[in-house]
């Protein structure tokens, strides 16, 4: 039986098999994880003005850090990605810009601000999309992000995730990049306000300030936000933030800038 319409809301486009090529389709059950993921992708195109807003970082110090650490991590028992270091500015930035880690309270009517800052992380999975999260990411060190990040990862994978592993996110993380493509539109983690897509580090020319040109590691960041709790401006100067910090690595590793 096909759902009833949300109010206000036209119905579903009814699906009908074109005459003469029914035998050759397959229909799968949408049930289970499946469901739930296109659930959760219907509320939050249905429940966001989601925006976009685009910039690029020069991740070249970030490689240079991450190769010179990567050693020593191992020889802790951790692998050591660049989304630790990802994780840590973003902390550092949602402390700055207070609506990018807010909810929208539907019932209420409420902005709800929160202090502290769980970070999403998007894992795809045979079974689907998953978002693992990883909890007062402020409070902790690269080398710890970077064990969370991993065992995390590892339990997405196998499907030995809880309920509590994946939920009180504040903001949301897609790696992208980790497949290879080159910059995308993230959809909102709801109930969050905003979820950021870090993408392919890429070898590119660029023209320094003093006119010198140089080749550089580069990355595209995608900040996807609800218009409805996050300015356009905000959103930039987020971004900004985020890259001045992933730009100047070495700051991540103080407690306080």
């Amino acid at each position: 039986m096909q759902a009833p319409a949300p109010t206000g809301f036209p119905a579903p486009v009814q699906y009908k098999s074109p005459k003469g090529y029914e035998g050759l389709e397959e229909r799968v059950p949408l049930r289970g994880l499946r469901r739930a993921i296109a659930n959760q992708m219907v509320a939050s195109h249905l429940y966001t003005v989601r925006t976009l807003s685009v910039d690029e970082a020069d991740l070249t110090e970030l490689v240079e850090l991450r190769a010179r650490l990567k050693a020593e991590a191992e020889r802790q028992g951790v692998k050591l990605s660049y989304l630790p270091f990802i994780f840590k500015a973003i902390a550092r930035a949602l402390k700055k810009f207070p609506s990018l880690n807010s909810s929208m309270d539907e019932a209420r009517q409420e902005i709800v601000l929160k202090k502290y800052y769980n970070i999403g992380m998007a894992v795809a999975t045979d079974a689907g999309l998953v978002v693992p999260v990883l909890k007062d990411v402020d409070r902790k060190s690269v080398l710890e992000l970077a064990a969370e990040v991993n065992e995390l990862a590892e339990k997405a994978r196998t499907g030995k995730l809880s309920p509590e592993d994946m939920s009180g996110s504040t903001f949301s993380v897609t790696n992208i990049g980790s497949i290879g493509a080159l910059f995308s539109f993230p959809i909102i983690n709801v109930p969050d306000a905003a979820i950021l897509g870090v993408h392919s580090i890429q070898k590119r020319p660029v023209v320094m300030e003093n006119d010198e040109i140089k080749v550089r590691h580069m990355m595209y960041l995608s900040l996807s936000f609800d218009h409805r709790l996050v300015d356009g401006a905000e959103a930039a100067m987020f971004c900004k933030e985020v890259i001045r910090l992933l730009q100047k690595p070495d700051l991540l590793l103080l407690e306080a800038i």
